[in-house]
């Protein structure tokens, strides 16, 4: 389906690549966009500050049109825990208000949450064996005092996709705000941020968005923008940033009062060309060509003993497949000697192909594991 899209990624001449849940290679989109500023920034204009806050305000669009949003609720981070360092610290807690985490989350999308204890606020932990996330747990967890549910579009290690839409759904019958780590689905599937009534989003860019690392983007809808205070703020976080003995804190009117000083040009470059790329694919296809990969994967592997941790239904698929294996550990150095990358988490097998991966790549994968398990 996209045979022309793999020579934009060299690494497919050295490399079966199977490891986008943790980071992705970069295409000639992406390296091309980088040559061009680092160009500027050594032999160019050197000051590329205008050149890149226009390429920047680009790339805004992209991402919010990416997930059905409005630039002006987009911000850029680093990474997916500034984003949501950036939720905890601007509301307001009351000791004794919960926050709902399944335990199988990233820590990203729980450490900032604990931290909250100090306040006295409750983190609830939803038990999710197997990092299944089950609905009516979530339902059962709910109290007086829940003020907000963080959650994973997609579970990092078992690659569950969590049905968003009805989890927004449930939060907003109940007035719980909801919080949503997006780095191991969006840029690997479709995702719309209204639809699914998401308060909040945050999101690293080097993983399915296939980007640099230390450029990501939060979003923050508005409904919750009014009530999230800016905990952290710089000169470019307010109105009249360039009249520099104007020390009026007037915050900008958008999510760009959250950018308080320079941002990471060179990643939000990267990120330019990667969200372009993506975009042009269509998410909605890149979806149902990983499908179709799962699909070999699953069928092939569950006939050489090796366990999909994933439920069967295809709803709560995405584009990470992770099997229990016997010899996990030995597996992975074979694949290693095979030029083939994957990872291996808590003793899982982790594979995950991304858009430009093919048939023939998974059918070499399973023939070294046929080989291995002889």
């Amino acid at each position: 389906m996209f045979h022309d899209y793999r020579k934009l990624f060299p690494i497919t001449s050295q490399k079966i690549y199977l490891n986008h849940a943790a980071i992705s290679p970069f295409s000639t989109r992406v390296t091309e966009r980088l040559e061009w500023y680092l160009d500027e920034r050594q032999f160019g204009t050197i000051d590329v500050f205008k050149k890149a806050d226009e390429l920047r305000s680009k790339t805004r669009n992209l991402l919010a049109g990416l997930i059905n949003a409005r630039p002006e609720n987009i911000a850029f981070i680093t990474n997916t825990s500034e984003g949501f360092n950036h939720l905890v610290n601007g509301l307001e807690w009351q000791a004794g208000d919960e926050v709902l985490v399944p335990d199988c989350e990233f820590p990203s999308n729980m450490y900032p949450f604990l931290n909250l204890e100090r306040k006295g606020v409750i983190v609830k932990k939803i038990s999710s064996p197997d990092g299944l996330v089950d609905l009516e747990k979530i339902k059962a967890a709910i109290t007086s005092k829940t003020r907000l549910l963080s959650i994973s579009f997609v579970e990092f290690s078992s690659g569950f996709r969590n049905d968003l839409q009805a989890i927004g759904q449930l939060c907003k019958e109940q007035g719980i705000l909801f919080s949503v780590d997006g780095i191991q689905g969006v840029g690997a599937m479709p995702l719309d941020v209204q639809a699914c009534h998401i308060d909040f989003l945050s999101n690293g860019g080097h993983k399915w968005l296939m980007g640099a690392m230390g450029a990501g983007f939060m979003y923050i809808a508005p409904e919750l923008f009014s009530r999230l205070k800016p905990a952290f703020t710089g000169w470019l976080a307010v109105e009249n940033a360039w009249d520099f003995f104007d020390y009026r804190l007037d915050f900008l009117p958008d999510a760009r009062r959250f950018e308080y000083g320079t941002s990471n040009f060179i990643g939000i470059t990267a990120l330019s060309a990667s969200v372009e790329l993506l975009m042009e694919v269509n998410p909605d296809k890149i979806q149902e060509h990983l499908f179709k990969l799962g699909e070999i994967l699953v069928e092939e592997l569950e006939k050489m003993g090796l366990r999909f941790v994933n439920t069967k239904d295809r709803h709560h698929w995405s584009g990470i497949y992770s099997f229990k294996a016997a010899r996990a550990e030995k597996l992975f150095e074979e694949f290693e000697k095979h030029q083939v990358v994957v990872s291996l988490r808590n003793g899982l097998i982790r594979l995950a192909p991304h858009f430009y991966n093919n048939e023939q790549e998974i059918e070499q994968v399973i023939k070294i594991i046929k080989k291995f398990y002889k």
